[in-house]
This record gives structure tokens, C-alpha cells and sequence, in this order.
């Protein structure tokens, strides 16, 4: 039996209990094994440029004292790992990716969240990170920027206080770009899943229409149809946050707009907003 590969990325936050409980969720849906991730950077690397003016016994002091919280946090990510693996009564390890029962294994990585992301991020069907806070570490935001910029793959970003991945219905923002297509692609698997698909729109389609795209999922026995909410001059990126929260949807499913420029990651307003501010999971690609 062959089994796709679901990636939790965890970071020894309060947000990771939410992470896992999210990929789980989403291995029910095609039979997946999940891999749990926890990168931590090297302190070396944080500090570079900064140490050089420092004197040798103060430098090892503050790097003694970094690797110090980064180990508390990888043994409060691995104890969430154990208890989370015992609720759900998961095998462990490669051979438990070889079994009909669902599995799980652990993975470490040292360096940098882009070196992360690249090594096995790229490897997997599904990335599960957690949802960026409003004044919260830097750190959550860089994981999510690497994973959606750094990997190719779809991104699934989960709210604090996650309880279900429900499929039943999902709103699916249209404008007709690559990044739209992409999104709509990756998340087949799930849509094949879903009761119901709304295709959101707000303006004129940068390539096939919305109509078009309801035409194609109802083919692939989707139940679809299309809402539009304004026009783009009209609807601002929290307008629409504010819509796709009322809507009573299990999942949002779209493109992940920005670019990198000098490795910075920008992320596009409308993506943004959605990262920090969607009540219900966001499913991205880039």
C-alpha cells in the first residue's frame, strides 16, 4: 500500500498540540504518514557578525544560554510529539510508513528554517505549520514564509484552538492566477472529500473564469458553486477575512501571493491578513 507523506512542523509552542491534531485530521483523508519536524537554528549562525566584538568567554556565555532555550523548547515539542502519538495510538517510526495503521516519526534539524523546509518539506504531499500570531515570535513567522516560499508545496496553516479539518465545505479564492491554480490542485485529494465547494470571487478572472472552474469540479463529482463578494476595488484583504469567518466554512483554499527578494520573504496583504487572522485552516501554494 503506498502512503503520501504529511508534514507537521513544530516548534515547541502551545500551538503545536494544534499542529499535530491538524495532520492527523488530514492523513484520515488519504492515508498518510505523518512526519513531525522540529527545526531549530544554530546559534552560531544567529549570532553571526554580532559575536565577532565580543570577547571569547562572553560569547560562549550567550550561546551556552540560546542553546539552552532551544533545547527546552525541542524536549517541550518531543513531550507534545509522545503524548499526542499515545492519544491516537500511532505506530512509529519508517516501519509504521509501511503499515496499513496510521504513523507518525520524529525528525530533528539543525540550521536555518529555509534549510528546513528545503530538506524535507520538498518531499512531502502536505505541510502543516501553525498559524502566525499578532505580536508573536518571529520564528513562527519564518517557518511560514519558508514553507510556502521554500518547498513548492501546499502549505496548511491551522488556527490557535484547532479542533477538526472539516471538508464539508471549503471557499476556494478565485482571481484565475497561477497561484490560485496551483492551490485548487494541491488540494484535490481534500476536495474529493468535501460536501460542498464555494468558488469565491471578487472581480474580474486573470484567466479561466469561476463559472469555468465550478464546471470542472462538479465533472470530478464536487458539489460547487460561486460567490462573489464585491468588487477588488471594493473588498479589502479584511472584508474578505471578515466573509470567509462568517461563512461557516471547514477550510479555505488559495494562493499564496508574494515573492523573495535577497532571501526577505514579502508576503502579498491579502495573504498576510489571511495568515494572521482566519478563524478556520488555510490551505496555501505558491
Amino acid at each position: 500500500m503506498k502512503k503520501g507523506i504529511i508534514l507537521g512542523v513544530v516548534t515547541g509552542a502551545s500551538s503545536d498540540d494544534d499542529v499535530l491534531e491538524a495532520a492527523f485530521a488530514l492523513s484520515r483523508l488519504h492515508e498518510s504518514h505523518i512526519e513531525v519536524l522540529h527545526p531549530r537554528l544554530d546559534p552560531y549562525r544567529m549570532l553571526a557578525g554580532f559575536i565577532d566584538g565580543i570577547n571569547g568567554l562572553a560569547a560562549s556565555d550567550i550561546v551556552t544560554s540560546i542553546r539552552q532555550d532551544i533545547e527546552r523548547r525541542r524536549q517541550a515539542a518531543h513531550a507534545t510529539f509522545n503524548a499526542w502519538s499515545t492519544r491516537h495510538g500511532l505506530r512509529s517510526g519508517a516501519e509504521g510508513a509501511k503499515s496499513r495503521e496510521a504513523s507518525a516519526a520524529w525528525r530533528d534539524y539543525e540550521g536555518t528554517y529555509e534549510g528546513a523546509m528545503t530538506l524535507h518539506g520538498r518531499l512531502a504531499d502536505f505541510i502543516v505549520v501553525a498559524q502566525p500570531q499578532a505580536g508573536g515570535r518571529a520564528a513562527q513567522d519564518a517557518v511560514v514564509e519558508a514553507a510556502i516560499f521554500d518547498t513548492g508545496r501546499p502549505v496548511l496553516c491551522v488556527p490557535t484552538g484547532f479542533r477538526e479539518l472539516d471538508p464539508k465545505s471549503v471557499a476556494i479564492l478565485w482571481n484565475g492566477s497561477l497561484e490560485a491554480a496551483r492551490a485548487v490542485g494541491d488540494a484535490m485529494p481534500i476536495l474529493a472529500a468535501c460536501g460542498n465547494a464555494v468558488v469565491v470571487t471578487a472581480g474580474q478572472s486573470d484567466g479561466a473564469d469561476p463559472t469555468d472552474l465550478v464546471e470542472r469540479l462538479v465533472q470530478r463529482g464536487i458539489e460547487a458553486r460561486t460567490k462573489r463578494v464585491g468588487t477588488l476595488q471594493e473588498l479589502t484583504p479584511r472584508a474578505l477575512v471578515d466573509t470567509l469567518n462568517e461563512g461557516r466554512f471547514g477550510l479555505v483554499v488559495m494562493g499564496g501571493y508574494g515573492h523573495t527578494r535577497l532571501r526577505e520573504m514579502v508576503l502579498g496583504g491579502l495573504t498576510r491578513q489571511m495568515l494572521a487572522e482566519a478563524k478556520i485552516p488555510v490551505l496555501l501554494a505558491h
